[in-house]
């Protein structure tokens, strides 16, 4: 199941690992997420919609 916890421990055996594992954790990288215009898009959607639905025949 994907909601149980995961409790599994890991043995690093190669030191090049330990200090990528080390390093990932000091300098985490930085994600950007890009601001949406929630109501232009879903005024454009139902335009696209209203034309799809306009050429459809019956």
């Amino acid at each position: 199941m994907a909601t149980v916890s995961f409790n599994k421990s890991f043995v690093v055996d190669s030191p090049v690992a330990f200090n990528a594992i080390i390093k990932d954790l000091e300098e985490p990288r930085k994600v950007e997420i890009s601001n949406r215009d929630y109501k232009a898009e879903n005024v454009k959607g139902i335009q696209l919609l209203k034309q799809r639905l306009s050429n459809s025949k019956r």
